[in-house]
């Protein structure tokens, strides 16, 4: 995912709508030490540092719904990764024009990055085009560089003009995934100490989908006929109806835009599909 973030900023600075000076450039992301010295105009971002962004950290999971079948998995680490933008003139300049090239370049680059705060979807690269969590862009933050001589001394080379520019990814995490089919009626008994009468109460649940494109639909009214419950299903399409005793019902659908729908089932169900219910347009 880091490559994908690297090859994202590059596509931003490689953007025709941006100024001349800065998409003319070479991209880079290379050590910045006295050694380094490119023979085209550049603009360098080397990725320095890589850390939990700890205030946006949650531990609500994740779960996805699709044909009857739920996944739970771990919340994705947000990642806050940072790079140090430096600028370099190449060989065809020399002495005091060598530097105001350079300034000029750096310039133009942080006018570019400090105009974005969550980077647009057109820039976004491989998996970061379906993450689903926005990729923030913080620019010229000292917060992570509080003496930059500390920096260019690690680096092995002398001071120069830089800046900061800290995105934010969201990254998976692949352990403790959990899939199963979702539950379609839950069963709970409750018997008084020393009677042998238990009381019953179910509770059903299911999906309502559009019939045609399979995809799940929100706010439909349902209705137990027989015992006037009603339920509304929720932006997963997911609907719930409780205290419902054993036996055989009609289960009613309607929303605005589809044909009315009735089902017969029976409670409790018997397989996670039992009360899922199809809606054809009209």
């Amino acid at each position: 995912m880091l490559h994908n973030l690297s090859t994202t900023l590059k596509a931003i600075l490689d953007d025709t709508e941006i100024p001349d000076l800065v998409r003319n450039a070479d991209v880079a992301f290379e050590r910045p030490v006295d050694s380094y010295n490119p023979a085209t105009p550049t603009i360098n971002l080397f990725l320095y540092d890589v850390r939990e962004n700890t205030e946006l950290r949650s531990n609500e999971p994740v779960i996805e719904r699709q044909n009857g079948i739920a996944t739970i998995r771990k919340p994705p680490l947000r990642v806050a990764s940072s790079y140090q933008v430096t600028a370099w003139s190449g060989p065809g300049t020399a002495g005091e024009a060598a530097i105001l090239d350079q300034h000029q370049l750096l310039g133009a680059v942080l006018k570019v990055f400090s105009g974005i705060s969550t980077i647009p979807e057109k820039y976004l690269q491989g998996n970061l085009k379906t993450t689903l969590y926005p990729v923030s862009l913080v620019t010229a933050q000292a917060d992570l560089m509080r003496n930059p001589a500390e920096f260019w001394t690690a680096m092995g080379g002398k001071i120069r003009p830089s800046f900061t520019v800290t995105a934010t990814i969201a990254m998976d995490q692949d352990v403790d995934v959990v899939t199963a089919p979702e539950v379609s009626s839950k069963v709970i008994s409750l018997q008084q100490i020393g009677s042998d009468v238990a009381n019953m109460s179910i509770a059903i649940g299911g999906t309502v989908r559009d019939a045609a494109t399979h995809a799940t639909l929100t706010s439909v009214e349902l209705t137990l006929v027989e015992l006037g419950i009603q339920a509304t299903s929720d932006s997963d399409g997911r609907f719930q109806c409780a205290a419902v005793g054993a036996g055989q019902y009609v289960l009613r659908a309607v929303k605005q835009g589809y044909q009315t729908k009735t089902k017969a089932i029976r409670v409790p169900g018997t397989s996670p599909t039992s009360f899922d219910i199809d809606l054809s347009s009209t």
